[in-house]
């Protein structure tokens, strides 16, 4: 517990000086700072605002406002300690210029700050990353700002084959890699760092209730607490779920009820995190530590009010007295905040983290549709209107959506088919009044995509379902049928007036039929080629007939015929018999 009943500084906590500079210059006194408030916080840019007097009711004029000393875009750095000795405690840039009037109040010029870092907080982009980890993918965005500030990411484990950021902002991007490897942001006038929290580290300020204590305000969470974090996953590769159970990083701050015990509060068996695709157990492993390490840094959250000092700053560590075993000891601190007015400064110190991970803020991503209209989100059932003349000629069909209206004809949809490409691919129609499954592009309702065909007890299916499953295939509006019979080997095509060509492994055959009595056997035996009517065999050029033995056997009877010339001879033995034999 600390026993210090004051607050150590360089010189006598009495006069405070604070120190304005645009530029690198220090502003004339002769500009009223009112007020100066900074904040500075874990995972968030820091800012600051500057509350300088102006404004002159008799001449109309502001002169701070018009200076060019105050402007968007101008650096600005504030200073602050006690009688001579003074720290920077904020560095950036101008960001917002403005006036503000309030009855029978002063009337102020109002500058809006933010550290550098701020740049990356602007604009959604897209873009690629391969075989990299987090941290050198952190530190490649951050390059695109080194004018700004330098960056120092600490490693992180996992190699990613592929990685993406989507329509999110450089900042967003960052930070929710950071977290899920369980790393903190740091933004401290022109330093930018990815780093793990380190609650092992000295304390830097020692507070005591009744002594150095302004306020105070604390809380435990047992919701917040969890015993035990598994991320899953599915392996594609081994077909199986991919399990990582997450590591006690056994935090040891302030007050005297564990992670732990906080846990058994609620008894929440295990907490999952779930993935549906497919994540490399190094990701999963650092995703489960993440999550408790944020939880256990969340166990108990509060604010503290003292004296102004620098040394305090997001990540550093304060010690805790006076208030009691459930808050006493050292606390981790996620952000601070000064305040400076009437020559007084005061800190107010907030420490715990957030237990919720970053992404689940709602303004990372862009709004569904873009935010230009309102979304139609999931799958939706559409009915088919129309399937040709589309007036853009972009091979759509029209669909019905009965959820916004059962009568009207819809809205034009493309066709997600098995294969596509210029002038080649698989071509399937639904018919009109078939029932469809519909999604949508970015969520935009004008963006359909027909993405299947559906049954049902109203349009029931052209095969029945059987346990086995062992037919697939395609029929037709008017029954042709192409089936494929996995119990049997068979593959068949038919036709409704019962033409059919049947390959069948069972039966050894090859055998075509027509709705004649036609037919063509092919089977281990041979081939059997049989007609009720005439079978003709025509070539344009030669017919050739081989075999072991050749019979011809003409009921009725036989002519052989050659408009040139005839021939018919015998290796051997010439037999030619017949009631009445005639030559020439």
């Amino acid at each position: 517990m600390p026993e210090d009943r004051s607050i150590a500084t360089t010189r006598p906590a009495t006069v405070v000086t604070p120190v304005v500079m645009i530029d690198g210059n220090e502003i004339a006194r002769t500009w009223q700072v009112d007020s100066i408030t900074i904040r500075k916080e874990v995972n968030r840019v820091p800012w600051a605002k500057v509350v300088i007097l102006d404004g002159n009711a008799s001449t109309g004029s502001f002169s701070a406002s018009n200076d060019a000393l105050f402007v968007p875009g101008k650096e600005i750095e504030v200073k602050c300690g006690y009688q001579n000795d003074i720290y920077s405690i904020f560095k950036g840039i101008i960001v917002c210029h403005a006036v503000k009037l309030r009855g029978n109040a002063n009337s102020m010029l109002v500058l809006e700050c933010r550290d550098k870092t701020v740049k990356m907080t602007v604009g959604r982009k897209s873009r690629y990353f391969s075989d990299q980890k987090d941290s050198d993918i952190i530190s490649l965005i951050a390059g695109d700002y080194v004018s700004d500030f330098s960056t120092t990411a600490e490693a992180t484990l996992v190699t990613h084959k592929e990685m993406v950021q989507y329509d999110c902002s450089d900042w967003d991007f960052i930070l929710s890699r950071a977290d899920a490897n369980g790393k903190i942001c740091i933004c401290d006038g022109g330093e930018f760092s990815v780093k793990a929290p380190d609650p092992e580290q000295s304390s830097v300020l020692s507070l005591l209730f009744g002594a150095t204590m302004m306020e105070f305000d604390a809380e435990i969470d047992a919701r917040h607490q969890l015993g035990k974090v598994t991320s899953r996953s599915w392996s594609y590769s081994d077909q199986r779920i991919v399990k990582a159970e997450g590591s006690d990083p056994e935090v040891s701050l302030n007050g005297n009820i564990s992670s732990a015990e906080l846990a058994d509060v609620i008894g929440l068996d295990d907490y999952l995190l779930d993935h549906g695709g497919k994540v490399e157990d190094k990701e999963l492993q650092a995703w489960s530590d993440a999550l408790l390490l944020k939880r256990q840094l969340a166990r108990v959250r509060g604010r503290v009010k003292c004296k102004g000092v620098h040394t305090v700053t997001p990540g550093s560590i304060i010690e805790l007295g006076g208030i009691g075993e459930r808050f006493n000891g050292n606390a981790f601190v996620s952000g601070v905040q000064h305040f400076i007015s009437a020559g007084d400064w005061t800190l107010d110190i907030q420490f715990g983290m957030e237990p919720e991970w970053f992404t689940r803020k709602s303004d990372i991503g862009d709004k569904p549709a873009g935010g230009l209209l309102s979304a139609l989100h999931g799958l939706q059932v559409g009915v088919v209107t129309k399937i040709d003349s589309d007036p853009d000629s972009e091979n759509r069909i029209k669909v019905r959506l009965p959820i916004i209206s059962d009568s009207e004809e819809g809205i034009w949809a493309r066709i997600a088919t098995l294969d596509a490409g210029n002038e080649r691919g698989s071509f399937f129609l639904p018919e009109v009044g078939d029932e469809v499954i519909v999604g949508f592009i970015n969520d935009d309702p004008r963006d359909a995509i027909v993405l299947g065909m559906l049954n049902s007890s109203a349009l029931p299916a052209a095969l029945t379902a059987e346990e086995s499953n062992p037919k697939k295939g395609f029929v037709t509006r008017s029954k042709m049928k192409m089936i494929f019979d996995d119990e049997k080997k068979q593959f068949s095509i038919e036709t409704p007036a019962g033409k059919t060509i049947i390959l069948d492994e069972d039966a050894d055959l090859i055998k075509i039929t027509d709705d004649h009595q036609n037919s063509l056997v092919m089977d281990s035996s041979g081939i059997v080629i049989e007609s009720q009517g005439k079978i003709e065999i025509k070539a344009q050029q030669d017919l050739k007939l081989g075999g072991m033995n050749v019979e011809m056997n003409a009921q009725a009877s036989m002519k052989v015929e050659g408009s040139a010339s005839a021939e018919l001879k015998a290796g051997g033995t010439m037999t030619v018999k017949g009631a009445m034999v005639q030559i020439n």
